[in-house]
């Protein structure tokens, strides 16, 4: 059994894992910006002044870190882009200042996303050793990959390119549901966009096999591509709906989203090869099955 510490650890995806580990016996504490309450498991940090309570680390063997600011919550002003930025590449700066001199770490599991390719090529299936693109969301993951990399000084060190999460709780399925429940669904632009997809459920199941396995290297956690009108279909079948409304205009998606519309304009697809030659077999596989679990 493995004492763990989670960064990001009371967001939708640290929510589910905490929980699954700690019924596999794992001793799970989470980081947070509170006074430490170790009876509780969370103890403080503050990654904007580098400050962390020095007892967060003790006999920690694996440490996670799922902190990031939503890419999709807000307009991509400079603040917002800057802000996109520091929570990703400043908050691991502050965990490898803290970790590097434990001496019980043995394994560094960070998020990342799979959405880092470019969009110039919407015919390809990217796999791990393609280059980054030079859009912003490639960049945001490179400097994120990059300050994940400083843990390989010490540990293995694992990046998982998550893809879009199907889940009830959060994340991009609510968002889009509910316009659909209230009858104004939409195709948005052309909807042959790719996106990339995984359930909640086989999420958390990938972060556990590569710590059970001891996995290093980057890792796609996506069950399979679809795209955006046959999600947004999918969604409104769950719902028992019909999206009546004709295709949202990628000009007015523009005009409302700004530089975010690449978010719902744009898409890659990546292949899931890597990780299944590990072994993982997803439980989910099927995108009809998956959304209709998380909106029963």
């Amino acid at each position: 059994m493995e004492t763990i510490l989670i960064a990001g650890g009371t967001g939708l995806i640290g929510k589910q894992l905490s929980a699954y580990w700690q019924q596999h016996g794992h001793t799970v504490r989470l980081l947070t910006r509170q006074a430490s309450n170790p009876e509780t498991g969370r103890y403080h940090w503050n990654p904007q002044t580098s400050e962390m309570d020095a007892t967060a680390l003790e006999g920690v063997t694996v440490l996670v870190n799922l902190c990031g600011a939503g890419i999709a919550d807000k307009r991509w002003t400079k603040t917002r882009i800057k802000e996109l930025f520091d929570s990703r590449v400043e908050t691991t700066a502050c965990l490898w200042q803290h970790a590097q001199a434990s001496p019980t770490l043995k394994h560094y599991i960070s998020a990342s996303g799979a959405v880092c390719y470019g969009f110039e090529d919407d015919t390809k299936t990217y796999v791990e050793t393609d280059p980054f693109g030079s859009d912003l969301l490639s960049e945001i993951t490179r400097e994120w990959e990059a300050a994940a990399d400083r843990f390989s000084e010490k540990c293995p060190v694992t990046k998982i390119r998550i893809s879009v999460v199907i889940a009830g709780e959060g994340g991009a399925i609510p968002t889009i549901a509910k316009p659909i429940r209230m009858g104004f669904g939409a195709i948005l632009g052309s909807g042959t966009q790719a996106v990339p997809w995984i359930h909640i459920h086989d999420l958390v199941r990938v972060f556990d096999w590569t710590l059970i396995n001891n996995l290093s290297g980057v890792y796609h956690a996506n069950a399979g591509n679809t795209d955006n009108a046959t999600l947004t279909r999918a969604i409104a079948t769950a719902l028992g709906k019909k999206i009546w409304l004709p295709k949202a205009p990628s000009f007015v998606m523009k005009l409302v989203l700004g530089s975010l519309s690449v978010m719902v304009l744009k898409g890659v697809k990546v292949s899931n090869g890597k990780l299944v030659s590990s072994g993982f077999l997803f439980e989910e596989k099927e995108l009809e099955g998956a959304i209709k679990d998380v909106l029963k």
